[in-house]
């Protein structure tokens, strides 16, 4: 098979608690948009506490761009404007009247129209943030032409959702999605499948360049797909799109339906019947918690363990979050456990002898197996960053904000996900992503 891209290093972290590929609704009566969920986002509110609103009801805009606008996924009241630190807007809560009243669709919503009005329709219904760019991974600019778009048709995180189960009952949707994005740009849209899996639907959808990866995980990635096929430069931009957000998408113009919902994975050790679960973007998860999670110390992430969002029990899902992930919390640190033969407890070395099998699945915890310490030189990184990047270096670069180091060593090309299983491996417990974030956006701030 041609344009078969084998990405050789990386790590599959085989976890306990994959769902079930059972689907069940659910229905919050709390649902929340948090300016927080849009990286660097600057927002503007446009409600106030006890507005009454619908499905397409602009809660805040972007106030570096105000056409860039976020809208309510549900009708009813808005219940809460919560606020943090110096007023920042934090979140907007609204209390779910479940009768899905909606705004009027703009009327130039049609298979024919230019890509002019398509990015005019994203723009007034509020659909424009599920398209997002590189470099930085935020939200794409209305006024740029992309050079290129990509969308990720599987996810290799730990227990990440089934994209074959995802697309059951939406793949017309998907394929209209991916039909209107195309228009986005006058370069290539590319669409990256998984080796040797049943692509028979994808591989029937038109105008798109077909990629198969095959390796473990950060194969998935849409910044390892990026940096094999068309790799970002200082002055270039490339935008993706989730793949459930491609269907929200299609379902606008081929329905002429605003739908927020989405088919959530929820997973972990922690979880006595991991499901799918289908949900409104930004659902209050307390009840579904309650249901499903009996203990109390545990961990409960929006998105996956490793670059997922910590919340609260009663907290939200994240907007552009496709699984919630729940493992135990620690208890208390095991004394001179390091001693044991660690059968049972995930390892990339050979401090345990789990290394010895691969394929055996861990019911981890939120320990952290050692104390933080100085960085230190080791080739850890390079056996499972599979960018053709110096990760070290680069690393060391973002801590002291070298921006001229940071360009030529490719800073461009990576956000704070693709350094996840960096710090899975590291051996001093850095946080990567913190830093690679930090740096990005000090680099952002210079050039903006």
């Amino acid at each position: 098979m041609d344009k078969v891209i084998n990405i050789c290093k990386g790590l599959d972290i085989n976890l306990l608690g994959k769902s079930e590929p059972i689907l069940q609704e659910y229905s919050a009566d709390m649902v929340a948009l948090s300016p927080i969920d849009f990286k660097w986002l600057k927002p503007k509110l446009l409600v106030q506490e006890g507005d009454c609103v619908s499905i397409g009801t602009p809660l805040f805009c972007s106030k570096q761009d105000e056409r860039v606008r976020f809208v309510s996924p549900v009708s009813g009241k808005v219940a809460h404007v919560q606020r943090g630190e110096k007023r920042k807007l934090e979140s907007i809560v609204i209390e779910n009247d479940h009768l899905a009243n909606a705004l009027p669709l703009p009327q130039t919503i049609s298979d024919s129209c230019s890509r002019s009005e398509m990015v005019e329709v994203l723009l007034n219904s509020g659909l424009w943030n599920l398209i997002r760019q590189r470099p930085f991974g935020v939200i794409a600019n209305p006024d740029d032409t992309p050079k290129s778009i990509f969308i990720s048709a599987f996810d290799t995180a730990p227990l990440a959702p089934d994209s074959q189960f995802i697309l059951e009952n939406q793949k017309e949707e998907f394929a209209k999605g991916l039909e209107m994005i195309a228009r986005l740009t006058n370069g290539t849209t590319y669409l990256s499948l998984r080796n040797g899996t049943d692509n028979r639907f994808f591989e029937s959808i038109q105008g798109v360049d077909i990629h198969y990866f095959k390796g473990p995980h950060s194969a998935g990635n849409i910044g390892t797909q990026i940096h094999f096929l068309d790799p970002v430069k200082k002055g270039e931009v490339v935008w993706y799109v989730d793949l459930q957000d491609v269907v929200i998408i299609g379902r606008l113009f081929l329905r002429k339906e605003l739908n927020f919902f989405k088919k959530i994975a929820l997973c972990g050790s922690a979880v006595t019947n991991p499901a799918y679960f289908e949900m409104v973007i930004g659902s209050c998860i307390e009840t579904l918690i309650a249901q499903n999670v009996p203990e109390e110390k545990v961990r409960i992430i929006s998105g996956n363990v490793l670059s997922g969002r910590k919340i609260e029990r009663n907290g939200y899902l994240g907007y552009y979050d496709s699984q919630i992930s729940v493992i135990p919390e620690l208890q208390n640190r095991e004394v001179l456990g390091w001693l044991k033969p660690g059968l049972h407890v995930f390892s990339d070395s050979f401090t345990f002898l789990s290394k010895l099998f691969p394929h055996q699945k861990y019911a981890p915890n939120t320990a952290l197996h050692g104390g933080h310490r100085a960085l230190m030189m080791t080739d850890v990184y390079d056996e499972v960053f599979p960018f053709f990047i110096l990760p070290n270096e680069l690393l060391r670069a973002c801590i002291v904000k070298d921006f001229d180091l940071m360009e030529a060593l490719g800073i461009y090309e990576v956000v704070e996900e693709d350094f996840a299983l960096c710090e899975v491996v590291c051996p001093s417990k850095t946080e990567c992503q913190t830093i690679v974030g930090e740096a990005l956006l000090a680099l952002y701030n210079e050039i903006s």
